[in-house]
C-alpha cells in the first residue's frame, strides 16, 4: 500500500477543487486557503502572520508575499496592535466580507463530497489514524 500517494492525490484533488471557485473569484489557491484561515479564525481571535506560517508550514517570505497579495486586492489590512505596535493584526476586509460565504459554500460542499458514504465512527477512525501520521512527520 502507497499510504503516501493516495494522500497525494486527495490532496491535489481537493485543490483542483477549490482552484475552480477561488480563481471565479480572482485569486490564487494559496491566498484563498490563507484568506478563508483569517476570514474563519479572525471571528474568534485576532490572527498575526506567525499564526499564518505555524498553520501552513510557510516560510515567513512566502507568507510575506501572500499577505502582500491580499492586500493589493484589499481583502486584507494589517493594521499595528494595541499592546506592541511592532506586531500587525491581520483583518479581513469588507470585500473580503462578501466573498466569504463563496468559500464557506465551497470548503461545506467539498467536506459533504468528501466524506459521502463514510460513517461517523469511520471518520473519527480516520482523522485519528491521520493526526498520528502527521505527529509521526514531525
Amino acid at each position: 500500500m502507497d499510504t503516501g500517494k493516495v494522500i497525494n492525490k486527495i490532496s491535489n484533488r481537493l485543490r483542483r477543487r477549490s482552484h475552480v471557485i477561488q480563481k471565479s473569484i480572482g485569486i490564487t489557491g494559496a491566498q484563498g486557503t490563507v484568506l478563508d484561515y483569517i476570514l474563519v479564525e479572525g471571528m474568534e481571535r485576532d490572527i498575526y502572520q506567525k499564526d499564518i506560517e505555524q498553520e501552513f508550514g510557510l516560510r515567513p517570505s512566502t507568507a510575506t508575499q501572500i499577505l502582500k497579495s491580499l492586500e493589493a486586492e484589499k481583502l486584507i489590512c494589517r493594521v499595528a496592535d494595541e499592546q506592541d505596535g511592532r506586531w500587525k493584526r491581520i483583518i479581513f476586509t469588507k470585500e473580503a466580507e462578501k466573498i466569504r460565504s463563496l468559500l464557506k459554500q465551497e470548503v461545506e460542499d467539498t467536506e459533504d463530497l468528501l466524506l459521502q458514504g463514510i460513517s461517523q465512527e469511520e471518520q473519527r477512525l480516520f482523522m485519528d489514524i491521520a493526526e498520528r501520521m502527521l505527529k509521526n512527520l514531525e
